[in-house]
């Protein structure tokens, strides 16, 4: 990639010929083949990427395992930069949408031409403030959701006044004045205070009574079928927050199979260095040995 191609690129647009010069020497090119991982979620972040020719996807996973595309990136734009500023595992995975040729910095040269151009630093600040806006937005999407704000939002009137007068039927209240209005209508029929409107064996309120149930029994399974798919949500729910968690519980197992993974390491590469230092010091040992017997 020629230099001049290198300062149309936003993150090197102030830097003079020089410093481009400069920064593209320790600069190593790379290429990727169409649908080719080039960053793996979790793994350690080690290098960063300046896309140069051809496009990006940015993906996460969601809830249910799919892929969800943060963004497209393409020529100018780079990725690889949160997980070495936060010296974690990376968080996402970057995929070839076509061939794709890359320029990549190390980690500390990157931070090192960040500490010399502050223009840069202020432009990938930019783009990693954009990137976790996106990121909140699509977590905001995917935590789990209040069942019950759901279903009000989605309920239509019928739906309203079934509950309600599900609500009303299910109530001692109910209950209780439809008893003294049935009391007071035999009451006036037989001891006849007023002419006789209904008398035994009370036809009409007989019908009225049965004009009520033959209404009131399908409003009532209209209440129970929205709550059987109230509960049919709330299932669904319940498995995307268990789905959630058992992604969660993944990614730390793996995170602390890697802290088990680089400790061994490190406790390895002392034992070495302890190792080293008592041959050195049993060799100066030997060597003050031989000068006292010569």
């Amino acid at each position: 990639m020629a230099e001049i191609e290198l300062r149309e690129v936003p993150l090197f647009s102030e830097m003079d010929e020089q410093e481009v010069a400069g920064i593209r020497e320790i600069m190593e090119e790379m290429k990727f083949k169409a649908g080719q991982i080039i960053i793996r979620e979790g793994e350690t972040g080690d290098l960063f990427y300046v896309i140069t020719e051809g496009n990006v996807e940015i993906l996460i996973r969601d809830a249910d395992g799919s892929d969800v595309v943060l963004k497209q990136a393409g020529p100018g734009d780079f990725f690889g930069e949160l997980s070495m500023l936060t010296n974690e595992p990376r968080s996402a995975r970057v995929r070839a949408v076509d061939e794709v040729t890359t320029l990549v910095l190390e980690r500390a040269e990157f931070f090192e031409f960040l500490r010399t151009h502050a223009h840069a630093a202020i432009d990938v600040l930019v783009e990693l403030g954009g990137r976790l806006h996106e990121n909140d937005r699509i977590l905001r999407n995917m935590v789990s959701r209040n069942v019950n704000q759901i279903v009000d939002e989605q309920m239509t009137l019928g739906e309203r006044v079934a509950d309600r007068v599900a609500d009303t039927i299910g109530s001692w209240r109910f209950i209780i004045i439809q008893s003294m209005l049935i009391v007071l209508w035999i009451v006036l029929n037989v001891v006849a205070w007023i002419e006789h409107w209904d008398p035994y064996p009370f036809i009409l309120m007989n019908v009225m009574l049965s004009f009520q149930a033959a209404y009131a029994g399908p409003v009532i399974m209209m209440s129970q079928n929205r709550q059987s798919a109230k509960d049919r949500l709330a299932a669904e729910i319940d498995h995307q927050v268990n789905t959630k968690a058992e992604l969660e519980i993944n990614n730390l197992m793996r995170r602390m199979d890697e802290l088990e993974l680089n400790i061994e390491e490190q406790h390895r590469e002392m034992k070495e260095l302890i190792g080293g230092r008592k041959k050195m010091a049993g060799g100066e040992k030997v060597q003050k040995t031989q000068r006292r017997k010569s």
